[in-house]
């Protein structure tokens, strides 16, 4: 209740309506959670950064005037190790005779040409292109990097270099959008065990954890099946941002959180999930507003990525604090009686000392930290 009239405020009316109706909650949030799950598929991803240079910029002009002008054909670099010379020269014919391959060349010329007109070659010819037991071979195809024939051709030659230890560059068949997926997925993976691991360690009960992580997953599942709203988004927006957002929805779920631990020393479960939600709500809100205002900053860049990756953070941004005032206040009761049963002491050692050091050098740190800005 507001101090002194005795009557509900607005946050308050709001946050009962959340407790009261968290069965409610829950049924749309899991109707809500499985679309995602499918309409997650729906999201147009770009893989070229290059189409978010600004149509101003001389980078921008001049990769649209040679995509107008020329042919960029796809090429390989390919290394086999423990080969003769004779048997890289086979591989190399071989090579040249898969369907979608211009040439595959070993030496000083592509394979098939007549060596007897030409002049002998010294052993630092040689050495650029077999050196003790590898050899390498440039491939070139007859379509660019993402022609089909092109793709169907490097598969056909990994499939040759099956028998062999044999090395590959070429950008034919390898995605940046692909390798940054498979590596944010090892990134959020780590991020995911490290997050687990701080909170047992700063928790107070161990039924806290399945509370922010439920509060997450809804999160990220809910802006990830939304993102196709936005028609396209690049490969690095589509990427980073889960783990971007793990940040912020851990943060605001730990201030709701304590916020309900708080409130229920002195009153009941209920009682304490409303003033808990009914004081979050603003205070989260006001909190988020200075990291929204920087991400929409961000989307006054000339590089449009920023735009791009603007949209999707805000979005992320205001689905972590829907999850948070809306689904989390019922997780809390649903999970209240299992943290009153799971309570542990804590693992963080108390660091009152530091506090009074702190304290007593406050005369001396401000003054040398004015200083030092």
């Amino acid at each position: 209740m507001s101090k002194g009239t005795g009557k509900p405020t607005f946050f308050e009316k709001l946050a009962t309506v959340i407790v009261d109706k968290r069965n409610l909650i829950f049924f749309l949030y899991a109707c809500a959670l499985i679309f995602c799950l499918f309409s997650r598929n729906w999201v147009s991803v770009c893989n070229d950064i290059t189409e978010y240079l600004p149509e101003t910029t001389e980078t921008r002009q001049g990769l649209t005037l040679m995509e107008e002008e020329f042919t960029t054909f796809g090429t390989a670099r390919v290394m086999v190790s423990h080969v003769t010379y004779e048997m890289a020269e086979e591989l190399a014919e071989q090579m040249e005779q898969i369907e979608g391959v211009t040439s595959a060349t070993f030496g000083s010329g592509t394979t098939g040409v007549d060596s007897e007109d030409s002049e002998p070659e010294t052993p630092e010819d040689i050495a650029a292109y077999f050196k003790g037991a590898d050899a390498l071979i440039s491939v070139t195809f007859e379509g660019e990097e993402t022609d089909e024939s092109s793709l169907a051709a490097m598969e056909a030659i990994r499939e040759l270099l099956e028998p062999y230890d044999a090395y590959i560059d070429s950008a034919v068949g390898s995605s940046q959008a692909d390798s940054l997926a498979s590596e944010m997925g090892v990134i959020l993976a780590v991020a995911a065990v490290i997050i687990v691991l701080v909170l047992l360690l700063t928790s107070r009960s161990y039924a806290e954890i399945p509370v922010l992580l439920i509060t997450f997953i809804a999160a990220a599942l809910l802006n990830l099946g939304t993102n196709f709203i936005f028609g396209e988004i690049s490969f690095v927006s589509n990427s980073v941002t889960v783990v971007l957002q793990l940040a912020l929805a851990i943060d605001y779920a730990i201030i709701m959180l304590h916020r309900f631990l708080e409130e229920r020393e002195h009153a009941g479960d209920r009682e304490a999930c409303i003033a808990a939600v009914s004081a979050a709500i603003p205070s989260i809100s006001a909190s988020s507003l200075t990291t929204i205002s920087g991400l929409a900053a961000m989307m006054f860049m000339q590089f449009r990525i920023g735009f791009d990756m603007g949209m999707v953070l805000i979005k992320a941004i205001l689905f972590s604090m829907l999850s948070v005032f809306t689904l989390m206040p019922g997780l809390l009761m649903l999970f209240s009686k299992a943290m009153a049963k799971t309570r542990h002491r804590s693992f963080i050692p108390r660091i009152d000392r530091w506090g009074k050091f702190a304290l007593k050098l406050r005369y001396v740190g401000v003054p040398l930290f004015v200083v030092a800005i």
